[in-house]
């Protein structure tokens, strides 16, 4: 994990809001990396870059970093054999997200759960494996937990960008996050993606990452034709994988644009939330990377009865590929809503008062 032939360029920190950001003061913890490196006369304008420019730079550099991060991860052997059932996964914002998609995937053998809340319950750490995402490894409450855990845990494994970090340096073992960042503090999107791979491949072998490309400009295509009002909030609907890709969907519409946004399990669609939800105006988008009867059945009832909704499916039954495919076309949504609304920085990145709040809540 981690040795490396090259030398990294830039560097990502990560978990969500600030913490799912590219600083490039700190790339020279971030040590080597597989990827490729900038070039020079990408470094002469990093400066001029706007947050936006290197969102959208940091998806287009997935369909690169992502299959060859995955080869790495696929020489990884020391936590293969573990039982599904002593794991934990924990995290914050997008860290979260990837947590929950591991939980999925394991068929709901595999644990997860915010890390404030796991220090509430000591006991449910006790003789498992404790895997704690933070891609910048310094978010306090990560930092408290693994120390809580120190004894308790029968291992606690940091999955960072920074084995240099607190966090790292108070686990166990780490999980080295590799991904370019273009150092431009923006919405995490390749720190979620590495994380997601990471996390996936504790539970089963990665599929081949080899269609990408061809995904990628489908999402973007897909994000383009969405039919979105301009007016209304969104909410992100789905079970399983699909519903831990709606809590990821819900932060980047709140990073980049700045609007409400909230994400739901489809069952729990129907039981009160409907009941506020704006027909005509608010967007709603059901998320089935696999195979969902459900949420399928849920938004085919509600667009019949004049809901404004959006039923989004992955495009191959492997559900890493397809959550890949879903992850792709929510990036590029928000993405293009902010190239749309003529953004040219994500609503956090501007919002100092707030960034600093942020900061100060998370650090």
């Amino acid at each position: 994990m981690e040795n490396s032939p090259s030398p990294a360029r830039y560097e990502a920190q990560t978990d969500g809001g600030p913490d799912s950001t590219s600083n490039a003061s700190n790339a020279g913890r971030n040590g080597p990396t597989r990827v490729a490196s900038i070039g020079k006369s990408q470094q002469r304008t990093l400066g001029k870059t706007s947050s936006l420019a290197a969102m959208e730079q940091e998806i287009h550099n997935q369909v690169e970093d992502l299959p060859a991060f995955a080869r790495e991860l696929g020489k990884c052997d020391r936590f293969r054999n573990l039982d599904p059932s002593s794991m934990i996964f924990t995290g914050s914002g997008d860290s979260l997200a990837s947590s929950l998609f591991a939980h999925y995937l394991s068929q709901m053998q595999a644990f997860a759960a915010d890390p404030f809340e796991l220090q509430l319950y000591p006991q449910v750490s006790k003789n498992k494996t404790l895997f704690i995402t933070s891609v910048s490894g310094k978010t306090r409450t990560n930092i408290q937990l693994a120390k809580r855990d120190r004894g308790l845990a029968k291992k606690r494994v940091a999955i960072t960008a920074n084995p240099e970090s607190p966090l790292a340096k108070e686990c166990d073992d780490v999980i080295r996050l590799r991904y370019r960042s273009p150092g431009i503090l923006t919405s995490g999107t390749a720190s979620f993606s590495a994380s997601l791979l990471a996390l996936a491949s504790l539970i089963r072998r990665l599929p081949k990452l080899d269609s990408l490309r061809i995904m990628e400009i489908r999402a973007a295509e897909w994000a383009r034709g969405l039919r979105v009002h301009p007016s209304g909030e969104f909410l992100f609907v789905g079970s399983g994988t699909g519903y831990a890709l709606a809590t990821y969907a819900a932060f980047k519409i709140h990073e980049v644009l700045g609007l409400s946004a909230q994400y739901q399990h489809t069952e729990q669609l129907g039981h009160s939330q409907l009941f506020s939800l704006q027909e005509k105006s608010d967007n709603l988008l059901f998320l089935s990377p696999s195979s969902d009867k459900k949420t399928s059945e849920v938004f085919r009832v509600l667009s019949k009865n004049g809901f404004h909704a959006h039923l989004l499916k992955g495009s191959t039954a492997d559900p890493i590929l397809a959550a890949l495919h879903v992850m792709f076309c929510l990036q590029h949504l928000a993405l293009h809503l902010g190239r749309k609304t003529g953004l040219q920085e994500c609503a956090f990145v501007k919002d100092k008062k707030r960034l600093a709040l942020s900061s100060r809540l998370i650090y």
